[in-house]
């Protein structure tokens, strides 16, 4: 019988070998059974290594899934080290996954899997997902809450990135990334390339990075495209003009307040807060 949560939503201590059983029991277990996998010891983490791979693919993602939303609800959850070992799973949403479901960890280990196995992977899901995590780095490497070691690797693949051929997707997202590097000729100068681009998604990207960016140089774009006949740019630069808290954005977020999109009513609100 499936033991049940303790009164913290953790599950209660058992013998290893009533963690094997529950392990190889796991294709056919119930939702929440992913809890037996928090906070292993290396014993059963070795388990967990051994087991994986030969688990059902649907299972792995289920099980990815589960952790991802057990972390959330309670932070005394601690998978990080299974989801380490989803990264380099055999399936490419199990690896996609496992880049999301680790949202909060801010090893120097993620980071260097990132920017190697991540954004070198042969299927896109994974790239486009290891660049989307990027950014919680690159915002690291801005407040100088990382090592000076990883900034000017960690700008180059990004730039590198925004330049390539790969997807709208990792390009708009490494361009967002890439913002937060201020003063940088290189990052204003692809920030403004974006701008200028015909796609509106990468244009609404290109509207997000300045406010990210902050350069002074923004403001009169952003508080032009308040303006827009799309919703999308809207609602980019409302959210961009709370950013630089400029008192010149206020007679147009006072427009926005009574906007036909909702999302951008939202954004009005939370600029002029």
């Amino acid at each position: 019988m499936t033991q049940q949560h303790d009164e913290s939503g953790l599950q209660p201590e058992m013998t290893l070998d009533d963690f094997r059983r529950r392990l190889a029991d796991l294709p056919t277990a119930p939702p929440k059974e992913a809890a037996i996998l928090s906070d292993l010891d290396r014993t059963r983490l070795a388990e967990v290594r051994r087991a994986w791979p030969k688990l059902p693919t649907e299972t792995r993602r289920d099980l990815v899934t589960e952790m991802n939303e057990l972390g959330e609800e309670n932070i005394a959850y601690n998978f990080g080290r299974v989801l380490k070992l989803a990264l380099r799973d055999a399936d490419a949403t199990v690896r996609a996954m496992a880049i999301e479901a680790l949202w909060e960890d801010e090893g120097e280990d993620i980071l260097a899997y990132l920017l190697d196995e991540g954004l070198s992977d042969t299927d896109l899901p994974v790239r486009e997902a290891a660049t989307r995590a990027l950014a919680r780095f690159s915002q690291l490497a801005a407040e100088e809450e990382i090592d000076e070691r990883w900034v000017q690797p960690l700008r180059g693949r990004l730039l590198a990135l925004v330049r390539g051929d790969d997807s709208t997707e990792v390009r708009r997202r490494a361009l967002e990334a890439l913002s937060v590097f201020t003063e940088d000729a290189d990052v204003t100068g692809e920030i403004a390339r974006a701008y200028a681009s015909p796609d509106a998604i990468i244009q609404m990207s290109a509207l997000y990075a300045m406010g990210r960016n902050l350069d002074q140089r923004w403001l009169d774009t952003i508080i032009k495209e308040m303006d827009s006949d799309s919703p999308g740019l809207r609602y980019e630069a409302t959210k961009a003009s709370g950013e630089f808290g400029d008192r010149r954005a206020v007679p147009q977020l006072i427009e926005r307040l009574g906007d036909d999109d909702r999302e951008v009513q939202l954004a009005a609100i939370g600029a002029l807060g």
